[in-house]
């Protein structure tokens, strides 16, 4: 899904620049035309095969380390809202979509973007990236869910490998390097100038021709989507009623550029195949909205918003009208600890969390807000009490860990976090946070360790490779630790070896 609100700097560059998830332009256009009804038996029952030749070009594995490259990239420019609240809701309500297609074989990871240009993406290796902007636009989490199931629907297709590598020979690196570029350079604002000073434009052009949506397979992708959303309970009609709602902000925004470029116009004909699609499925009874959505969005509104902007003020107004929302307090307690009252924050989100004794998300506020108003033994117990109710929570465990380390006790923060690394698939910042726990806690030998596997989750074994060596050479290791320090080294040097084998089997091609 490309709905689009963005200034004329970037309209020459829509057509590659925010919707990385497709295939080549030409290749598929044949299926435009073609009506599209795939079984409800079975997802991907009447789509094309995908054990064929784009398999063979690409694997799953080598989509991943293209992805998660460039993802990387979207860190380091600060693109991604590093945020563990954020990120648990967002790839929870994601996994809750992407269970229903039945592909274990299929990584899928969701992100928020800090972008306020109305816009989804899915790209290489199951990334889907939601922006902002979208976020704070949709008015329930049927709407949102709808938008992540479309770009789910691009990933379980793989709509990028049926076309990767068909017209290009770049190496996965090089991809890589240039989708972070084009992503960069959108984002920024800085239109075909970034592209020019960090790629060649052919490479460019190639790349935007691999990465255009054709027309089919946005019918493929809202089909699949649709099935995605009745499967996990969500209404699917809400996909064509987000259509409706962006077609008629699109149609008040886009005035003045070229129809060519909007990448993926939502259309009456489209509108209509997604309704009719929706009919197909018998009715059943819902799953209830989740309370954590408006909780999310208000989140995400205080989190991405520029500081010039003043958001109290914002809740203000709406106080003015009518009594703020329970979401609504929340944002408006995190913009108060933003400004340095706490202990208003404090009262608030004391009567929330009684209120709502099921949502982890008031915990982890509550605690923040305790220490930021001095109450460090409180926000301390409140914690402990969290984390016995809502063990190896993500978020909860994080933010626990961060006031343990304030508050001088970094050796609890290091087991808390250890246990949660041991336990539960670890995010690249919460990989961070357990080195910094390491370090303060007097453990280099596991901080540097930790740092080579923040490394690897950004694709850069030559780095995870010194940072293990560095391990290797801390005083005072353990047998324990020194045998596990090199396992893990032994393994990174075999991918490095593998990955220069690969570049120059690819050189001399």
């Amino acid at each position: 899904m490309s709905l689009e609100l963005m200034p004329r700097t970037c309209a020459t560059l829509l057509g590659c620049l925010l919707t990385v998830a497709a295939t080549w332009a030409t290749a598929a256009d044949s299926a435009a035309n073609a009506s599209f009804t795939p079984s409800t038996a079975s997802i991907g029952s009447d789509l094309p095969d995908l054990g064929g030749p784009a398999n063979a070009m690409i694997s799953k594995a080598d989509e991943y380390e293209v992805g998660r490259m460039a993802m990387r990239e979207m860190r380091d420019q600060n693109m991604i809202l590093e945020d563990p609240e954020a990120t648990d809701y967002i790839q929870q309500l994601g996994m809750r979509l992407a269970s229903q297609a039945h592909d274990e074989g299929q990584n899928f990871t969701y992100s928020v973007l800090r972008e306020p240009v109305i816009n989804a993406f899915a790209t290489f290796g199951g990334f889907v990236c939601i922006n902002s902007g979208l976020i704070l636009l949709t008015d329930n989490e049927s709407q949102l869910a709808a938008v992540m199931a479309h770009e789910t629907g691009h990933v379980v297709q793989r709509h990028i490998a049926r076309g990767y590598l068909a017209q290009s020979r770049m190496s996965l690196a090089s991809t890589a390097a240039l989708l972070a570029a084009i992503l960069i350079g959108a984002a920024s604002g800085a239109g075909g100038q970034a592209m020019e000073g960090a790629i060649a434009m052919s490479q460019a052009v190639a790349l935007q021709q691999s990465i255009n949506y054709t027309r089919g397979q946005e019918i493929e992708a809202d089909a699949v989507g649709i099935e995605l959303l009745s499967g996990a309970g969500f209404d699917p009609n809400e996909m064509a009623s987000f259509f409706e709602s962006m077609s008629r902000v699109e149609g008040l925004a886009m005035a003045g550029i070229p129809a060519l470029l909007v990448d993926h116009p939502v259309t009456s004909d489209r509108i209509a195949a997604a309704r009719n699609r929706a009919a197909t499925f018998p009715q059943v009874k819902l799953l209830p909205e989740s309370l954590s959505f408006g909780f999310f969005k208000e989140r995400v509104r205080v989190l991405v918003t520029p500081p010039e902007v003043h958001l109290d003020q914002y809740y203000a107004s709406i106080r003015d009208r009518r009594a703020l929302t329970p979401a609504e307090r929340y944002g408006e307690a995190l913009v108060q600890m933003q400004h340095g009252n706490a202990a208003s924050a404090v009262q608030t989100l004391r009567q929330l969390q009684s209120a709502y004794p099921q949502m982890t998300i008031l915990y982890a506020a509550l605690g923040q807000a305790l220490a930021a108003a001095g109450q460090t033994d409180a926000s301390l117990a409140l914690f402990e009490h969290s984390v016995r109710l809502f063990p190896r929570n993500v978020a909860l465990t994080m933010r626990y860990s961060e006031t343990l380390m304030q508050a001088g006790k970094p050796k609890q923060a290091h087991e808390l976090l250890l246990d949660l690394f041991n336990n539960v698939d670890p995010s690249p910042p919460q990989i961070r946070l357990t080195a910094l726990a390491a370090s303060a806690a007097g453990d280099p030998g596991d901080a540097y360790a930790y740092m080579a596997e923040y490394d690897l989750a950004g694709g850069q074994l030559a780095l995870a490779n010194q940072q293990l060596e560095l391990a290797l050479a801390a005083p005072d290791l353990t047998t324990v630790q020194r045998a596990r320090f090199r396992a893990r080294l032994e393994e990174v040097r075999g991918w490095l070896r593998e990955q220069q084998q690969s570049r120059h089997g690819q050189n001399g091609s």
